[in-house]
């Protein structure tokens, strides 16, 4: 006795691909659409960054953020001094308001002054109206204190859409970092010496805070052992 299999009818077959090609365009449309929604616009790749100071270099750029500090900067100045380092500081406008003394020593001894906002808000915290507010204030008391620049880092590494394109419509510099030591998080000397070095490479741009005894303390270490394989510090530079 035989057993007759029906085939499928060619209708029902072509149904059954016809959804398969829908819902695969679909998910096609939902990811692209994804992507570009995420992907910032043309302007916003065009921004000027610094993250980095080139493959091959033999430099290193110190960078130290929340500057100044009533404590600390002072610190800071000192262990930079015995190590013949300069450094670039990215201060905090109404900290450059209260403690005006400590941000014209360090443009005095030499060091670079960058901008870290005015308030130390996270940009992807307030609204877009107040960037300006964050950023111009802070880039014209750097120039009272004799120094220009555009490099800007945003508090807490805070970045969107409307960041990048505030930074790029007003011609700012991103002032990025290749080397976190976390020393924020005021670890002591050793854990923040030890973590800057095992990460350590020619061109890194290393960021460092203006807050807790760990980093002043580290300094020295940090420099030495970076000498010993060949490297050299530097202010870190504007965009080319």
């Amino acid at each position: 006795m035989s057993i007759a299999v029906q085939k499928p009818s060619l209708s029902l077959w072509r149904k059954s691909n016809f959804a398969r090609v829908v819902a695969f365009a679909l998910g096609t449309i939902a990811v692209w659409t994804a992507y570009f929604w995420w992907r910032p616009p043309a302007p916003m790749l065009n921004l000027k960054h610094v993250e980095h100071l080139g493959r091959g270099s033999k430099n290193v750029a110190l960078t130290i953020d929340d500057a100044p500090h009533p404590l600390t900067t002072s610190m800071l100045l000192a262990a930079l001094r015995r190590t013949d380092v300069k450094a670039t500081f990215f201060v905090i406008g109404d900290g450059v308001r209260l403690y005006p003394e400590l941000a014209a020593r360090i443009a005095r001894e030499g060091h670079a002054l960058a901008n870290h906002s005015h308030y130390h808000h996270n940009f992807t915290r307030i609204p877009d109206i107040e960037y300006s507010n964050e950023i111009a204030p802070t880039f014209a008391m750097i120039e009272k204190l004799g120094q220009r620049t555009k490099l800007f880092r945003p508090p807490g590494g805070g970045m969107n859409r409307d960041v990048m394109q505030h930074l790029y419509e007003n011609d700012i510099t991103l002032a990025w970092w290749s080397n976190n030591t976390g020393d924020w998080t005021r670890p002591p000397a050793w854990q923040i010496a030890d973590d800057a070095l095992a990460r350590m490479r020619g061109g890194d741009i290393v960021m460092l805070h203006d807050a807790g005894i760990g980093t002043p303390q580290a300094l020295q270490r940090i420099v030495r052992e970076a000498r010993k394989r060949g490297l050299e510090f530097v202010p870190m530079p504007e965009a080319k």
